[in-house]
């Protein structure tokens, strides 16, 4: 048996439209490391081996050399940005807002899918009751036509009385169908959004639960509320922030850039020789120059500071600066949106409580009423004192008003729910 919570829980751990809005979390999440990683200074290494066949240049021995030649260069180099513009500060600014508006546009996701799940439970319940209801009315007929066929057995009633009673049971057989069908589908529709095998065993908790008194609060108190709870205008901040950092990266476009980098590299070469001293006759002698020994000695470092200025590019950086503009106009527009909405939602929400309380409280008045009239008409009807259509008549009202209370309850206590939601409480009974 699952409970409401189960089936919310479930979904936020299984339902796989909410898996995808977390792995744009997720991926927002490392854009944002990103960012801050590009802070750092890189760091890179190169070894290279090359052979050269003829004549060629050789540039560690500083020599034409006609043999064939072996050699080997080996490097580090890394480099900092000093000064960009402080792009690269508002990128990760701009990426800490992306990341923030991923979360909540994942919350709303969540927030959807756990709306439409209270929505299904509470048709399976309203189903299940309206199937006992179709199933007393059910019972019912079906002790008035064992009465009805003695009665004519014995000559009280004519024929036509059996017969008008086999038809109204054979239309409440077709409604106990009707509602079993209904039934069997809410609890599909339920299966389906929990992605659930339709041949999975599936039953839910049946709370008894009963529509609590509405609670005057007003819209606007309401929507400050939901400012606080939801994540959709949150979402919408997030995203306006993130254009105004992507317009401060575009103006930082227009900014001299500062760089600082080293290197540190050497070589090795089979081509050159060491001086080894001279011989006899004054002549220089060479020996093999071991690897070791060329590796420490041809080191060379280097500390590079460099400042480049923007002068002109086409018109690029302008342009940018001009759709991140637009851009944040956009959001900003949107924003206002978000929020017009949300304000909009919350008072056709509250509206709509204040219909459904009004519905319910008349549909209970409207069952007592019919209550005590189908009890005359029946005590009426046992003395043959009105005719069976009368009888019929008031008993179909009785049935309809129930099941119209039915649909005023669970109405009643949706639109509750959507308040307590809106307020920032758990969908919960």
């Amino acid at each position: 048996m699952w409970s409401l919570q189960d089936c919310l829980s479930y979904a936020q751990e299984n339902n796989l439209d909410i898996k995808r809005v977390f792995l744009n979390v997720e991926s927002s999440k490392k854009n944002l490391f990103q960012s801050k990683a590009a802070l750092l200074p890189n760091l890179n290494g190169s070894v290279s081996e090359s052979r050269s066949y003829g004549r060629n240049y050789d540039q560690v021995s500083d020599q034409i050399v006609l043999d064939n030649v072996k050699s080997n260069n080996f490097g580090i180099s890394s480099s900092v940005n000093l000064f960009n513009g402080f792009q690269s500060i508002n990128t990760i600014r701009k990426n800490n807002y992306d990341y923030l508006a991923s979360k909540y546009d994942a919350q709303k996701v969540a927030n959807d899918i756990a709306i439409n799940i209270v929505t299904a439970y509470l048709q399976v319940l309203y189903n299940k009751e309206q199937l006992s209801v179709s199933q007393e009315k059910l019972d019912l007929s079906t002790l008035q036509l064992v009465r009805i066929s003695s009665m004519v057995e014995v000559g009280q009633l004519p024929q036509g009385s059996l017969l008008e009673a086999e038809a109204q049971f054979a239309q409440e057989e077709l409604a106990l169908v009707n509602s079993s069908n209904q039934l069997d589908i809410s609890f599909l529709n339920i299966k389906q959004l929990l992605d659930l095998s339709s041949q999975d065993e599936f039953d839910i908790v049946d709370p008894q639960i009963e529509p609590t008194v509405l609670i005057n609060t007003s819209a606007d108190q309401m929507f400050e509320q939901a400012m606080i709870n939801l994540p959709d205008v949150k979402k919408a901040n997030n995203n306006l922030k993130s254009a105004q950092r992507s317009l401060a990266i575009s103006q930082g476009a227009r900014s001299p850039r500062l760089n600082l980098s080293t290197n540190w590299g050497t070589a090795y070469s089979d081509a050159r020789m060491k001086f080894d001293g001279f011989d006899d006759q004054g002549l220089p002698t060479y020996v093999d120059y071991l690897f070791q020994d060329q590796f420490e000695d041809n080191t060379s470092q280097s500390l590079i500071l460099s400042l480049s200025l923007p002068l002109f590019n086409g018109w690029q950086t302008n342009n940018s600066i001009s759709q991140a503009k637009i851009n944040v106009e956009r959001f900003s527009l949107n924003l206002q949106q978000t929020k017009n909405a949300l304000q909009k939602t919350i008072e056709q929400a509250q509206a709509d409580a204040v219909a459904a309380n009004k519905q319910y409280v008349a549909s209970l008045k409207s069952v007592e009423a019919q209550t005590e009239s189908f009890r005359y008409t029946e005590s009426k009807y046992d003395v043959q004192l009105i005719n069976s259509y009368e009888y019929y008549d008031a008993k179909n009202k009785l049935f309809s008003s129930e099941n119209s209370l039915l649909q005023a309850k669970y109405d009643y206590i949706f639109k509750l729910k959507m308040l307590d939601f809106y307020m920032g409480k758990k969908l919960n009974f």
